[in-house]
């Protein structure tokens, strides 16, 4: 009975810490950005940095193509699953933006028996869905003109892959 007692008191306070840890600092508006930065810096994670300066005009067709670019570097485009970048931008969630990748086929790139390359539907281009953590500003309740952050973990895709079609 009395381990039973204190694994509740121990699971109590586990989702007690757990609830602290959700609303994190109590900012100013100016000191918001600095913040969260400070906060996301050991979260962050690279590829949104090589990614976002990789964003061009040139891949922003969304349609699949009808062959790979089997000379280029970027692996989005040599892929039997090319995708393509976007900003995702959100108001009030640090960060701002985040680079999200999109499949640009329904199926896969594939030689065909001719040599030539086709979108084969026995197979599928499907997301690669990395977590990330994210922070909400919130009003914080010990000082209205403050604001404090939720993080929060959320799956963003960030390229993409070719896998045997499923069937049901």
């Amino acid at each position: 009975m009395q381990a039973i007692l204190l694994l509740g008191i121990l699971i109590g306070q586990l989702s007690w810490a757990s609830e602290a840890q959700k609303h994190i600092g109590c900012f100013r508006v100016n000191e918001l950005e600095a913040g969260a930065q400070r906060i996301l810096r050991r979260h962050r994670y690279l590829t949104d940095v090589q990614v976002h300066g990789a964003l061009d005009h040139k891949n922003t067709e969304k349609k699949c193509p009808t062959s790979r670019q089997s000379f280029s570097h970027d692996f989005s485009n040599r892929s039997v699953s090319p995708w393509r970048y976007s900003i995702d931008t959100e108001e009030g969630r640090f960060p701002k933006e985040i680079v999200v990748a999109e499949c640009l086929c329904k199926g896969c790139i594939i030689n065909n028996r001719s040599g030539h390359q086709v979108e084969d539907h026995n197979y599928n281009s499907v997301p690669i869905m990395q977590s990330k953590v994210v922070l909400t500003k919130t009003q914080c309740s010990t000082d209205p003109e403050k604001y404090s952050f939720t993080k929060s973990f959320i799956q963003v895709p960030i390229a993409c892959t070719c896998v045997r079609y499923r069937s049901i």
